[in-house]
């Protein structure tokens, strides 16, 4: 392994979420340098283990450190109405409410099950994401695992509600654990690795909207509906703006995205 990371305090750190949601700017920096460097190294030798390590604990270490700092940021969520009143600020195809027996086994806070149940979520919404009918159990979800991992794969992921996913069918789902945040999964690590996406489901749903409405701006100035857009999911959850988070990522997204 790195000794750069073994100096991190790897891999015990990553079983310390105080630690790691103490690492400074500079720390991170270098987590993710030891990862591509390490990425970088394995494309020249695939199978040593060494670089595998170095890769694996760079990343989780660096994703679970920012989600962590997300869910630690002092502003707080703009407040939710009831659900159904949050339902009228969507303008996309129709919403699809759960049922109160879909959602009876979640142990979320009520406005999440309200926001569920009488609000609900589109089939589809940019960018490029699939909802499922109702939330289902990420576990039954997941291809069968080895017999031996049954038991850190229940602990791990038996707290997950999957509500949807992406093109690269990373999975999008509400955390019992952290008082019914949603989260993205990816898959490419075993689902593993988290990035925050919201502080709720009501939260989630109101940044789609602001997405829906930047691609439905017609205006020319797109430097000024980008920026219509990034102040509303300031204003719903400023959380949702942190490094890494996934509405930072998609932002970062139309950055790089060229000009005509």
């Amino acid at each position: 392994m790195h000794p750069q990371l073994t100096s991190l305090g790897l891999p015990d750190l990553l079983e310390d979420p105080d630690a790691l949601s103490k690492l400074t700017d500079e720390q991170l920096d270098l987590l993710a340098t030891i990862r591509d460097e390490a990425a970088d190294a394995l494309d020249l030798e695939p199978d040593n283990e060494a670089n595998i390590d170095a890769v694996y604990l760079s990343h989780m270490t660096l994703t679970s450190a920012l989600f962590l700092r997300a869910l630690m940021v002092d502003a707080q969520p703009q407040a939710l109405p009831p659900g159904a009143v949050l339902a009228r600020s969507w303008n996309g195809a129709a919403l699809r409410i759960a049922s109160k027996e879909a959602t009876a086994d979640m142990v979320v806070p009520t406005a999440t099950l309200d926001a569920l149940n009488n609000a609900g979520l589109p089939s589809v919404a940019e960018p490029d994401l699939t909802f499922d009918e109702h939330p289902v159990r990420l576990l039954s979800t997941m291809e069968a695992r080895a017999e031996d991992d049954d038991a850190s794969n229940d602990e791990f992921f038996g707290s997950f509600w999957r509500i949807g996913f992406n093109a690269y069918e990373d999975a999008i789902c509400i955390d019992e654990r952290a008082d019914g945040v949603v989260v993205l999964l990816d898959k490419e690590w075993g689902f593993y690795a988290q990035q925050f996406v919201n502080s709720s489901v009501g939260h989630f749903l109101l940044c789609l909207e602001a997405w829906r409405a930047m691609e439905a701006d017609a205006g020319d100035d797109v430097d000024t509906i980008i920026d219509t857009f990034e102040k509303s999911v300031e204003r719903i959850d400023a959380a949702a703006l942190t490094e890494g988070a996934f509405w930072a990522d998609c932002l970062d997204a139309l950055d790089e995205e060229p000009t005509a």
